[in-house]
């Protein structure tokens, strides 16, 4: 009897042994299985179809953003320049004025100034004709963190024709930081390696020229590729590792004379203008248009942006958005100023726009309502009605 007993629990522990074994077995075959969907990419970034050229039967209205001259051809032309020197050209359509006209009434309706704001609307919904339309579209105005955008296209250039030698992997951190959460030291540090400055104190001479000189290729960078105008050689602040609440030395004497200083300005022309260049894979590179719609990418689930004080979504264009659409986004604030450039495509392609708003007023930046509101009605109107037609 006792050596019975001693064979039953022998085997026992076998059988213990064996269903451990395939308890095992099933946990390391399941992680083997899920590991595609846990390294999985997300969902890549909508592209726009290129537009085909048409032969309408009346003529079509100037493009958007017009150049004085063939900008390709100068001899002058800096080496450090845009790649796309030619804007594009969508027709001007009656029926998005009238998206416009009604966005611009919902701001003014919540007492808000019509004059301080701008607006852009870029209908890509049908290869065959882009449209437009606008409100102050060409007035240049302070774009606070959307000139992130510019910097951001400017980077990727600068690494591709090798004016930055370090591996591009060395700035990923400072890259997501600027664009995802709009961080200013990120900022300040990717401008200066762009154009080869730091910040610090005043500077005299040919050595404050050739600073300056330095600095404001970053215009030039844009400028030469018809961005008319276009300004964006200030840093944004505060600047928390350089320990600036607000310019100082060198960057002061950017300003110039402090009772008309000199500020960032771009139009909301130009911010859609280079969203739909990013969109359409002709920025700096395909593969550098397809990094920088990555870092646009926003999601718009309340449960990945409500908890985050940092987010870019609550007051802005893509709070009263449905959340199963491609959203790509940068934002600007400031206490004085409101500004957005978004790109929207639902998953049904319905609607495919760009809508940038600027709006450089006290007003605007205490109001956390006029931008959902606009953001919604445009989506609304154009979702409603479909891919667009020939106007």
């Amino acid at each position: 009897m006792p050596s019975r007993r001693r064979v039953r629990t022998k085997f026992s522990r076998l059988k213990y042994r064996n269903i451990l074994c395939l308890i095992a077995g099933a946990i390391a075959i399941g992680w083997i299985i899920t590991i595609p969907f846990r390294i999985r990419r997300p969902p890549e970034p909508p592209v726009i179809l290129p537009q085909q050229v048409i032969s309408p039967q009346e003529p079509l209205s100037p493009p958007t953003i017009q150049t004085s001259e063939n900008l390709a051809d100068r001899q002058s032309e800096p080496t450090f320049s845009y790649n796309i020197k030619t804007p594009p050209n969508p027709v001007y359509s009656q029926e998005l004025q009238g998206i416009v006209d009604e966005a611009v009434k919902i701001a003014t309706s919540k007492g808000l100034p019509a004059e301080r704001l701008s607006i852009s609307l870029f209908d890509v919904s049908n290869s065959q004709s882009h449209t437009f339309a606008g409100y102050q579209n060409q007035t240049l105005r302070f774009p606070a963190s959307v000139a992130k955008l510019f910097w951001m296209a400017a980077f990727y250039a600068a690494i591709e024709k090798g004016l930055i030698t370090q591996r591009e992997s060395a700035f990923k951190n400072d890259l997501e930081q600027m664009i995802r959460i709009s961080n200013n030291d990120a900022a300040s540090r990717l401008l200066d390696k762009i154009t080869d400055t730091k910040s610090g104190g005043r500077l005299a001479g040919e050595e404050l020229q050739t600073w300056l000189k330095k600095r404001t290729q970053i215009n030039t960078f844009f400028q030469s590729a018809g961005y008319n105008d276009l300004r964006i050689s200030t840093k944004n602040y505060p600047i928390y590792y350089l320990r600036q609440e607000g310019p100082i030395g060198r960057d002061l004497q950017l300003r110039g004379d402090a009772s008309q200083p000199i500020r960032n300005q771009v139009t909301t022309d130009q911010a859609a203008r280079l969203i739909y260049e990013i969109y359409t894979r002709q920025a700096v590179s395909s593969v550098a248009s397809r990094k920088m719609a990555y870092l646009l990418t926003r999601d718009l689930d309340p449960k990945a942006w409500k908890k985050d004080p940092l987010n870019s979504i609550q007051g802005f264009l893509g709070e009263s958005l449905p959340p199963n659409i491609y959203f790509g986004s940068k934002v600007g604030y400031t206490s004085k100023s409101r500004s957005e450039a978004a790109f929207v495509r639902t998953l049904d392609d319905r609607a495919i726009y760009i809508l940038v708003v600027f709006a450089d007023d006290p007003a605007y930046a205490k109001d956390e309502t006029a931008f959902p509101a606009i953001s919604r009605y445009v989506f609304d109107r154009l979702n409603a009605r479909g891919p667009s037609t020939l106007p």
